[in-house]
């Protein structure tokens, strides 16, 4: 377990916001495989018993170069991708050079670096491939081009064939040597200062109950960029106890309203067709605008005063001034359904006169590390909204490849 042995690479971890890294360690000769994704991805690899890896050609001004694809099959034809610029540097190098050496161990963590599975696997590379790899030529790094790169790398997998899907490099782990019925618990003061915490928390990979875990995983999110006294976990209606959302967000200038849908995380929910998840989370989306709605109706119930009460302690907020905001997180949005999701959210916006986003959970996080404060948070989240009034649909973000966040 990378994290009790080598501690002192969980920094770095940290602070990739997603995606794969090769780590070789003196003492080792089987190179160090680190795969930060979400937990579907994570569950898809070992249900699968590995995973792939494409070399993906790329054009630039007339030149040829490379990316990873590494794609986790919960469908066959559009898998969980994470997909990685390759340029003339040390990462590249390691990362190539670890592959090669058929044998690795893959350290699994999740987006709050939690390592989740760690197998020992061996890595088949087609001759094909490995023909390509050697007399790779590659572009020194530059974030205009790792843009490029990403989206031709899209574009590429998507029309992929099946003798791009035979030359994939394959991952097959061979033996789990940790993560088996895995329980995490974390009880670090600071990461448990906000109203309604237990004082305590606890995640699994495979999840049969959604619920709290999804909430705590998105105020971990949240404890990056807001106070943990500015955030209200489960509060409820002072007159009949009910839910007003899952968390309240109170700052000096906002007031946000969260409402999380998530799903079971487990092999059933993993193997559904691709047409029943996108129904899923249109579903899921329609419930949450349609809780959003009722608590906004709360929090407005009263002029410039809102009450409340977690696990019996009675809150009283004053409201004046505060801009009445919310945001809809659910498990996983699809490019294809966005027009459909746009009009949902545009109709809360109109309908309540309330600003409302929809960001999936690996979205949430990303806006969550790479913005790290109030005003850049919520101007974000005014960028996304006034594209999808100018335009009528909301944008996908592209976070860590520049300034520009669409």
């Amino acid at each position: 377990m990378l994290t009790l042995l080598y501690p002192d690479l969980i920094p770095i971890i940290q602070e990739m916001p997603a995606g794969i890294l090769s780590i070789n360690v003196e003492d080792k000769a089987c190179p160090m495989f680190i795969v930060k994704a979400p937990k579907e991805y994570i569950l898809a690899a070992k249900i699968n018993a590995g995973f792939k890896i494409y070399l993906a050609p790329v054009q630039i001004d007339n030149q040829r170069t490379f990316g990873f694809v590494t794609a986790f099959f919960d469908d066959e034809d559009e898998p969980l991708v994470i997909r990685t610029p390759l340029f003339a540097d040390d990462f590249a190098r390691i990362l190539l050079d670890s592959l090669r050496n058929g044998q690795i161990n893959v350290h699994f963590f999740d987006e709050l670096a939690r390592e989740q599975l760690v197998y020992r696997a061996e890595v088949t590379i087609p001759d094909v491939t490995q023909k390509k790899i050697n007399k790779l030529s590659l572009l020194k790094p530059s974030r205009p081009n790792a843009r490029v790169i990403i989206d031709e790398m899209s574009e590429w997998f998507s029309l992929r064939t099946s003798c791009d899907d035979n030359e994939a490099i394959n991952v097959f782990f061979s033996e789990l040597t940790f993560g088996e019925t895995l329980f995490i618990q974390d009880m670090r003061p600071e990461r448990h200062a906000y109203h309604g915490s237990r004082g305590h928390s606890h995640t699994f990979l495979e999840r049969e109950e959604a619920g709290r875990y999804q909430e705590e995983d998105v105020i971990n999110c949240l404890l990056l960029i807001f106070e943990a006294d500015k955030i209200y976990h489960s509060p409820k209606r002072v007159y009949d106890g009910e839910e007003i959302c899952d968390i309240l967000v109170v700052t000096d200038s906002k007031l946000l309203i969260i409402q999380t849908k998530d799903s079971p995380n487990t092999e059933r929910i993993s193997r559904q067709s691709l047409s029943r998840k996108r129904s899923n989370v249109l579903r899921a989306l329609k419930k949450a605008i349609n809780q959003v709605k009722g608590a906004v109706g709360y929090c407005q119930r009263i002029k410039d005063k809102l009450e409340f009460v977690i696990n019996g302690n009675q809150y009283s907020i004053d409201t004046s001034g505060l801009e009445v905001m919310a945001l809809v997180v659910v498990k996983e949005l699809f490019n294809n359904q966005y027009i459909e999701y746009s009009e949902l959210l545009l109709d809360l916006f109109e309908d309540k006169a309330v600003p409302c986003i929809a960001l999936d959970y690996p979205e949430l996080y990303l806006f969550c590390v790479h913005l790290r404060n109030e005003d850049s948070f919520f101007a974000a989240f005014n960028t996304l909204l006034a594209h999808a009034v100018t335009h009528g649909s909301y944008p996908r973000l592209r976070f860590g490849l520049g300034e520009k966040i669409l």
